[in-house]
């Protein structure tokens, strides 16, 4: 019998040992998960500070937009969020057996720098290949997508011998004088490449991917901004910026705590280096002024008040119907947007309740009035709410800051009016009741 306990234990002690040699990189990494806590997020932020000093930060910048950032409601990403980075391949970023993939990707690089693309259009590009295709030329996809970043003969990008060409599927991509769809009459490529994206530079890289791509999984290139990166700076010689590289700049007040002399990143300064810290707080926290819908309470009256325009500026989109400019598909645009630089005051089209402070997806930061009469009015792309639910508003208070929140091109205010829980155009809404909205076009 003391022999069998042996020989269990012997059986159960190699086991246990084989178990670990086979799944040591997860517990390291999960480990590593735990230490870093709060900063890890799809692609990553790293700058020239500590670890800690960067958790500080980005909870101030998210606390600052409105968040809670109470370490009790941090919830860490799942630890399969962002692929595994391989490590034991000839080139750093890839596996041993990837020779082919190294070779796409050397060819999307080189295609990029003879286009004149800088080092973050390169990450971008090789994100969006990680993407579609795990950088393999594929001869199949959905539909009739192709190759590498499965472009569609369909869809004008070429014939399907071309497609699954590296060189010219990543011409394509970048778009520009080199891309073999650029029309010289024009001076753009269509289908439009990268380069005939305004302000591509600025955007985080899953934006900027996706308004080339069109993708039915918008969201899904920015887990792979850290590999991307790491890529790059081996196949290009140079260090890239990226979730890597620390170059975001500012010094002065820690907007959370009010310490001064440390040195701070605000949202816009994210942003501008292309990091989605909007998208980073809404899925790491929760809007402090989120306690859920504030609806009227029984009996409770909001008086009626005078009308004003929530902000005066230069009206850029209608309401109706419209060709998106980033879903690139037919929708109804159920507001009405303004000019506005992050951080322009918006107040309150006339007296009401904050029926909720929220995060809307497309829409950004979010603030919804109740108003007499069955009317709401929503405040969209905001930077940063001042008011939460359940606060009584009175017209012309100042509410929100303006942003670029959400789904959008660039910094603007989208303004809603609804009746009985349907949009109406805010023009002739507004004009009802004395205010003109066109006054400022």
């Amino acid at each position: 019998m003391e022999a069998v306990l042996v020989a269990a234990g012997n059986w159960l002690k190699a086991q246990a040992i084989s178990w670990l040699k086979a799944n040591w990189p997860k517990l390291v990494g999960a480990f590593a998960l735990m230490m870093t806590a709060v900063f890890i997020m799809a692609g990553g932020i790293a700058s020239n500070v500590s670890a800690q000093e960067e958790n500080n930060n980005a909870s101030n910048v998210c606390r600052a937009i409105g968040f809670s950032v109470d370490s009790s409601l941090y919830v860490p990403p799942a630890l399969g969020q962002a692929p595994q980075i391989p490590t034991d391949g000839d080139v750093e970023g890839f596996g041993p057996n990837d020779g082919e993939k190294i070779a796409n990707a050397r060819a999307i690089i080189a295609a990029g720098k003879a286009a004149g693309v800088p080092t973050r259009g390169l990450i971008v590009a090789i994100a969006t290949a990680l993407q579609e295709s795990q950088l393999n030329n594929l001869d199949h996809g959905d539909r009739d997508s192709q190759g590498l970043f499965q472009q569609r003969p369909s869809q004008g990008w070429g014939t399907v011998e071309q497609v699954t060409t590296p060189d010219f599927a990543a011409r394509a991509f970048f778009g520009g004088p080199n891309s073999p769809h650029f029309n010289p009459a024009t001076g753009k490529a269509s289908p439009r490449g990268l380069l005939e994206i305004a302000g591509w530079e600025q955007m985080p890289i899953t934006v900027a991917a996706q308004k080339v791509q069109v993708s039915g999984f918008p969201d899904a290139y920015a887990k792979h901004e850290a590999r991307a990166t790491t890529i790059v700076n081996a196949l290009e010689g140079t260090t890239a910026p990226g979730p890597t590289t620390p170059t975001l700049p500012g010094t002065g007040t820690n907007p959370g705590t009010g310490t001064e002399g440390e040195t701070v990143f605000t949202a816009d300064q994210y942003r501008a280096a292309g990091v989605d810290i909007d998208s980073f707080c809404n899925a790491n926290y929760q809007l402090a002024s989120t306690g859920g819908t504030a609806p009227t309470e029984p009996g409770v009256t909001i008086p009626a008040g005078e009308w004003t325009a929530p902000l005066k500026s230069r009206i850029n989109s209608e309401f109706g119907m419209r060709f998106h400019p980033v879903y690139s598909a037919w929708r109804l645009h159920e507001g009405t947007d303004f000019r506005a630089a992050t951080g322009t005051p918006v107040v309150a089209a006339s007296n009401g309740i904050v029926k909720k402070v929220s995060w809307m997806g497309g829409g950004g930061l979010v603030v919804i009035l109740t108003h007499a009469d069955g009317i709401e009015t929503w405040y969209l792309h905001l930077s940063q709410a001042l008011v939460k639910p359940g606060d009584t508003i009175e017209g012309g208070q100042r509410i929100a800051l303006s942003g670029a929140t959400g789904v959008g091109t660039a910094a603007h205010f989208h303004f809603e009016t609804r009746v009985n829980g349907k949009p109406v155009n805010p023009v002739p809404f507004m004009a009802e009741r004395g205010v003109d909205l066109r006054a400022w076009s």
